[in-house]
């Protein structure tokens, strides 16, 4: 094989040589070295170069360093006439979960405290006791207050048609085209000029039920709002959601006005949640109980028949076990 003359193959005495005296320059520094090889001297003074530029590159521990930075702010605090940052700490997730339950907390008090300050603002105009009672307004419009209900008035408004009703109640409203008749039930609030409509306000749900002409439902604090038709219906709750416009059947809606309750395919739990309300009575019953599907008509004529009837139904009874409280026996007991 012959020998190549090619520049890149050098002598290997000579490259293990050359490597041996850069060794011995890293070991001892001795700048002083020098040699015949041009790559040699090139290595040389690269690695001086670099030792310069690093020398000045001061390296310190982790203290030292956190000192020395300390050290500079303080120095630029003193020199800097601008006011102070202020320095607010990040919290975890739990303390703004208790930052919110505090917010919610806050908020429903001053809730209650301007329903307590606006009772003083309304006078009663009428009340239902243990039976239905129609009364007859200033304006010729009529209401029919279900049982354990109340209608009040008030007085710091500028319209004279201005309501507020707690429980359940059938308005019939004259037509004025110059006065709306407003009436606020828990989160809700109707407004009309002429129309008749059934609205409701108990276990914090409001609704409205619409027999003739039209009513814009909305809620109390003005956030949102529906136009209704005839034949339609509607809810919120203290969320201030409105519903979606509804159909209703008006026998179901309307039988209480005349002393029976109706109902088609409705759980038991929600006709106990009905009698409750208008005997003002407390109902004690299982899930399972409450659960169950019915369907027909129960007379209102008190609490005591209408308790009766009902226990037959759910194949059992109802006994009262304290003032006002009635728990159902099934049969099989």
């Amino acid at each position: 094989m012959e020998k190549s003359n090619h520049p890149n193959f050098s002598n290997k005495d000579q490259d293990k040589r050359l490597t041996k005296l850069f060794e011995e320059h890293l070991e001892n520094r001795d700048k002083s070295l020098k040699t015949d090889d041009p790559v040699f001297n090139t290595l040389l003074k690269i690695r001086e170069e670099d030792a310069i530029e690093r020398k000045d590159i001061p390296v310190r521990g982790k203290e030292s360093s956190w000192q020395s930075i300390s050290q500079t702010i303080r120095q630029q605090g003193e020199n800097d006439t601008r006011p102070n940052a202020t320095i607010t700490p990040i919290h975890s997730r739990r303390s703004w979960l208790k930052v919110a339950a505090a917010i919610v907390l806050i908020a429903s008090s001053a809730l209650l405290l301007v329903q307590q300050f606006s009772i003083s603002d309304k006078i009663t105009v009428a009340e239902a006791s243990s039976a239905v009672q129609t009364i007859e307004l200033g304006d010729g419009s009529t209401v029919t207050l279900r049982p354990n209900s109340t209608l009040s008035k008030f007085t710091d408004s500028e319209n004279p048609r201005s309501y507020s009703l707690s429980g359940e109640a059938v308005f019939d409203v004259i037509t004025d085209p110059d006065l709306v008749f407003t009436v606020e039930a828990g989160a809700g609030r109707v407004v009309v000029t002429g129309t008749r409509f059934n609205l409701n306000a108990r276990n914090q749900i409001s609704q409205v039920y619409l027999f003739e002409g039209s009513v814009r439902f909305e809620a109390a604090d003005g956030s949102d709002s529906v136009n209704l038709e005839p034949g339609e219906a509607s809810g919120i709750d203290m969320s201030m959601q409105i519903q979606e416009p509804f159909e209703f059947d008006t026998e179901i809606v309307t039988g209480w006005t005349r002393n029976r309750l109706t109902f088609r395919d409705r759980q038991a739990g929600s006709i106990m949640s009905e009698l409750e309300f208008h005997f003002n009575i407390e109902i004690i019953a299982s899930q399972d109980v409450r659960e169950e599907s019915l369907g027909g008509t129960i007379q209102l004529d008190n609490a005591e028949q209408s308790l009766s009837d009902l226990g037959i139904v759910l194949g059992g009874s109802f006994e009262e076990t304290g003032e006002g409280v009635y728990e159902f026996k099934s049969s099989g007991n």
